[in-house]
């Protein structure tokens, strides 16, 4: 039996009749009509690294199904943890990834719809299993409601850059005001949240000569296309990020009072959005007999994409803690420089009016705390520069250059060190390097305009030494 038969299997036996008991399935559920529940026709789209990169197994579902005399059709995303060894399994921490989001959307997105009054832009919930080396959670196919991911991986617009930092500020507005004028309910809401990336205390050798050959090669990067960088800087960053787990779990941790409810992975991969898909019209203008005269000379029918709205997704990561992670993540996993160098100022300015507009509406205060003014939250996001370009170190040569392959073959194969090292220098090319290398340069600049060290915060002494 093929892998989309076992699926279909599935869906049609056992998840769908229970989805239909819980009242998720239709509005109208009774058990004296269960009898009419009938599964038609079941389509299957795997969802491949193509469209986005994926430790797990995604794929989409269009189920067609009769109840209560009427013929009725749900489409569904559903994510699966990929079949590995536990070992594997547990290395990744399947369990917390899954866990939190599960946890969100059962327990805190209720709470924050509650208080939002229902506008909280998500994905519905439809069913999750939750099992000692298996996960499951099963959403609805925000593409029906107008949703997508955007065509590029990475390299995103300034209007998509303003549409998600906007919408950022506007979400941790809102934390913040949640935490402010409910603590008790705040601490009560992400108390069952769990480390999702830093739990563990050893990391897969893999991965971490991954991770570290990354560090490697931005230095290199660094030498070959921003000479001008002190190298005693970058030895400074290459030596701050260089245990993974130890600087990353001291870096998130959360700190009082800038602590809030964070995405914790907030980039293109894991965000949607609306755009404006009318026709554009064309027109001549003109002065005739005094009066100003419009006169229709084409139709576009395929204008360039507006983004008009944004919708966070993939809550795996989430976590309480500082506000600019998931800022810093947006700007340099979703962005280049051509357009975050040069837009730094304006993006910052309409993140922090969005925040200020979120928090003062929803707590109804008048006067902005002074741990969320404009100057700290930039030293703040100096703080975490070191984090966000780790990352890109680390990850944006897959984004650019994507392996065509399953989640069950990647953790499977076998590769050597030797090719490790060799992919991990030269993956995406002079692209990665050149974006790499600059954002180690806008690191120091901003450090060097906040007068904030980018160890700001970090107890280097207890940093594992090189």
């Amino acid at each position: 039996m093929s892998i989309i038969e076992e699926e279909t299997q599935w869906l049609r036996s056992t998840i769908l009749p229970k989805i239909l008991k819980d009242g998720r399935l239709v509005d109208n559920y009774s058990d004296a009509k269960a009898d009419t529940f009938q599964v038609g026709d079941i389509k299957i789209d795997v969802i491949g690294h193509a469209e986005a990169f994926m430790l797990t197994f995604c794929y989409r579902t269009t189920i067609n199904f009769e109840y209560d005399g009427k013929n009725l059709q749900r489409k569904m995303v559903v994510k699966k943890t990929p079949k590995v060894p536990p070992e594997m399994y547990d290395s990744i921490q399947f369990g917390p990834l899954f866990s939190n989001e599960i946890n969100f959307y059962t327990t805190i997105l209720p709470a924050i719809q509650k208080m939002a009054d229902g506008k909280f832009a998500a994905p519905k919930y439809y069913y999750s299993e939750l099992h000692k080396h298996s996960a499951v959670i099963i959403l609805e196919d925000f593409a029906e409601r107008g949703w997508r991911v955007t065509k590029d991986r990475v390299g995103l617009s300034l209007e998509h850059a303003m549409v998600a930092v906007e919408y950022l500020g506007k979400f941790h507005g809102f934390t913040y005001a949640m935490k402010h004028k409910n603590p008790e309910q705040f601490a009560q809401l992400t108390s069952q949240l769990r480390e999702s990336r830093y739990a563990n205390e050893e990391i897969h050798h893999d991965w971490n000569l991954s991770y570290q050959t990354g560090i490697k090669r931005a230095a290199k990067a660094v030498a070959t296309y921003q000479p001008q960088i002190d190298k005693e800087f970058v030895k400074k960053f290459s030596f701050l990020i260089w245990d993974y787990i130890s600087y990353g779990k001291r870096r998130v941790a959360p700190r009082e009072p800038l602590a809030t409810l964070c995405h914790g992975d907030y980039l293109r991969n894991n965000v949607a959005y609306k755009y404006r898909d009318q026709p554009e019209e064309i027109f001549s203008t003109q002065v005739v007999d005094g009066q100003i005269v419009r006169t229709l000379l084409a139709i576009n029918n395929n204008p360039p994409e507006e983004p008009l709205e944004i919708m966070m997704f993939d809550y795996q990561t989430l976590r309480v803690s500082s506000p600019m992670i998931d800022l810093a993540v947006f700007l340099a996993i979703s962005l280049y420089a051509d357009v975050r160098y040069k837009n730094f100022d304006a993006i910052f300015e309409r993140y922090c009016f969005s925040l200020y507009d979120s928090y003062t509406k929803h707590t109804k205060d008048t006067t902005i705390p002074e741990f969320m003014s404009h100057a700290e939250l930039l030293k703040e996001y100096v703080r975490f520069l070191p984090y966000s370009v780790s990352i890109t170190a680390s990850f944006l040569m897959t984004l650019v250059e994507p392996e065509d392959m399953s989640p069950e073959e990647m953790f499977s194969q076998q590769v050597t060190d030797e090719e490790i090292i060799e992919m991990g220098m030269n993956k995406g090319g002079e692209l990665v390097d050149r974006e790499v290398a600059h954002q180690i340069k806008e690191m120091l600049e901003l450090s060097q305009r906040c007068g904030v060290s980018i160890d700001d915060g970090i107890d280097v002494d207890k940093l594992p030494k090189v």
